[in-house]
């Protein structure tokens, strides 16, 4: 019956070593416990005593680690929750933010062609030429694309054929609106094709409020496996009514919108003259380089 009693208690003392204290502190203290055990009940035999109270600290020790375990797993399942949900709002500012930048590019685009074709309209009217009525009529016509392209945004209608239609339609208003430009032939652009639309339409619309009346040449290279393209105009004749518009977001977005697929972007004083921007793109996508470089 003593020794009975022995092993309970010992089984129990073994098991709160193990489960309630660290590794080295239960060890010990299992270890401590083997000799008074012995000098509690004289001539009880050590070898079960022994087997009884280091069974019962090892699957204490199991225990408190499967305890720890899941304590840990539960603290770090909050966390990726928490850091979820932070993603999340920080994805829907990141859309937020882009979403205003391509209304801000088409905006200021359309905006600035209707300023320059009315500052003329308002000329050729007083003079009594025949190209007021042209005039006017470009107004209205770049009015109505601009409902389009914000309509087209809002839809994300974004594929590369589209793009580049909405390129021609840029250049050809840009001309109306007394730019002089030159387009050298359009590369296959691929998944750069709308960033290409976003930097040609950056560099016109600077064109349009910095180099009136500028010679503008558009062009494309291409380095590896992305296009290099380029707006250079010659400064024409100055800065114009809308030199003072705008306060340098259009620049800084269409920065961030070349950095995000990977490529960079150039801004300053060309050789020429008057003003050079010039991005260099990835053809393929992120997920398409990743495909390529696994295969």
């Amino acid at each position: 019956m003593l020794e009975l009693l022995a092993i309970i208690v010992v089984a129990a003392a073994g098991y709160a070593t193990g489960a309630r204290l660290g590794p080295r502190t239960g060890l010990a203290a299992a270890a401590a416990m083997l000799p008074a055990v012995l000098i509690a009940w004289p001539g009880i035999a050590w070898v079960p005593v022994t087997i009884v109270l280091a069974g019962a600290h090892l699957v204490g020790r199991a225990l408190r680690s499967r305890r720890l375990l899941v304590a840990a797993l539960a603290g770090r399942t909050a966390e990726l929750e928490a850091t979820e949900e932070e993603l999340a709002r920080l994805a829907v500012r990141h859309e937020r933010a882009r979403v205003v930048r391509e209304l801000h590019d088409v905006v200021a685009h359309h905006l600035a062609v209707i300023v320059v074709q009315a500052g003329a309209g308002r000329m050729a009217a007083a003079g009594g030429g025949a190209g007021a009525r042209e005039r006017f009529a470009a107004i209205g016509d770049a009015g109505a694309r601009a409902l389009e392209e914000i309509a087209r945004l809002v839809e994300a209608a974004d594929d590369a054929a589209d793009v580049r239609e909405r390129l021609e339609a840029t250049v050809a208003r840009a001309r109306a609106a007394g730019l002089r430009i030159h387009v050298e032939p359009v590369p296959e652009l691929g998944a750069a094709s709308a960033t290409a639309h976003a930097v040609i339409q950056e560099g016109l619309t600077n064109a349009l409020k910095h180099a009136a009346g500028a010679s503008v040449r558009v062009g494309f290279g291409r380095t590896g496996h992305a296009v290099a393209i380029s707006v250079e105009d010659d400064g024409g004749a100055g800065a114009g009514d809308l030199a003072a518009a705008g306060g340098q977001l259009g620049l800084a977005g269409l920065r961030e919108r070349v950095a995000a697929t990977g490529g960079s972007l150039a801004a300053g004083p060309s050789a020429v003259g008057g003003w050079r921007l010039e991005a260099l793109v990835p053809v393929h996508s992120k997920e398409g380089r990743e495909v390529a470089q696994r295969g």
